[in-house]
């Protein structure tokens, strides 16, 4: 019988992360959120109210993604989106660093019409490039989270996330992974997101909520914004979406639920 050699072991399991971790990209960038800000403010403004509140200033990586927009940014009202350039330079990239080359310009755009000319906005479905300075509205996006269908405790469901992609080179812990567990930025979860956990095989499943030291923290270290028990029942220490309805239900750590991973 022929015997692998350790070096061809290494490569093919290194193939199969590569192929792993690319399903699950591709599957998470099928779902992604468009929300319209109606306030009208500057552009770095937009961007950073939608740093704060959602993922970033709306990308576009393809049609679909355009067809997924909201209706407000339509019939005259133009909408920041995250396409930007530095002064002087002729290359756009996106704020959120996305590398995708689809674009969507109207005609004869861009033209830099007066100089200075560096940010994008959108209007029905096309682009046009204008002064950062302006004061319009803005789309943020979010990106969908997705239910991984596996059994896991929590502690494994958080490794599982963080094992899907990673920064090695971040000085932070955090920010060393590109996904994490569900923490909740919104106030509620979409409805994409309630559907799945209804469809669910378990009672409930894991977010990034956890009880530790006497706190209950999201897994980006920030508290939550509801109140929680400050002595919760013994083992119930960390946080699940319930098949009820309820964002925040506490459930013993041990327990193996399916979970949600999202993009840090």
């Amino acid at each position: 019988m022929l015997k692998r050699s350790a070096s061809s072991r290494v490569f093919i399991d290194t193939l199969k992360i590569i192929f792993i971790v690319s399903l699950f990209i591709e599957t998470y960038g099928q779902n992604r959120i468009y929300v319209f800000v109606p306030d009208t403010v500057t552009q770095p403004e937009a961007k950073q109210h939608c740093r704060k509140y959602y993922t970033d200033l709306a990308t576009f990586r393809n049609e679909d993604d355009i067809d997924a927009l909201p209706n407000e940014c339509h019939f005259g009202v133009f909408c920041w989106i995250g396409l930007q350039r530095k002064i002087n330079d002729t290359v756009w990239k996106w704020s959120d660093g996305d590398k995708t080359n689809f674009t969507h310009w109207e005609l004869l755009q861009p033209d830099n019409f007066g100089g200075q000319k560096n940010c994008v906005v959108i209007q029905g479905s096309f682009w046009y490039d204008t002064s950062c300075d302006d004061k319009r509205p803005f789309l943020c996006y979010e990106d969908e989270p997705i239910l991984v269908q596996e059994n896991k405790t929590w502690q494994e469901a958080l490794e599982h996330c963080r094992d899907l992609h990673s920064y090695p080179f971040s000085r932070t812990n955090y920010f060393k992974h590109a996904y994490d567990l569900l923490h909740i930025r919104s106030a509620n979860l979409s409805s994409a997101a309630r559907e799945a956990v209804v469809n669910a095989q378990t009672e409930g499943v894991w977010i990034g909520l956890r009880f530790l030291a006497g706190n209950w923290l999201w897994v980006n270290e920030m508290p939550p914004s509801n109140q929680l028990p400050v002595c919760p029942a013994a083992g119930n220490n960390c946080g699940t979406v319930a098949k009820t309805g309820d964002v925040v239900q506490l459930s013993n750590c041990s327990e193996k639920r399916l979970f949600f991973c999202s993009r840090n």
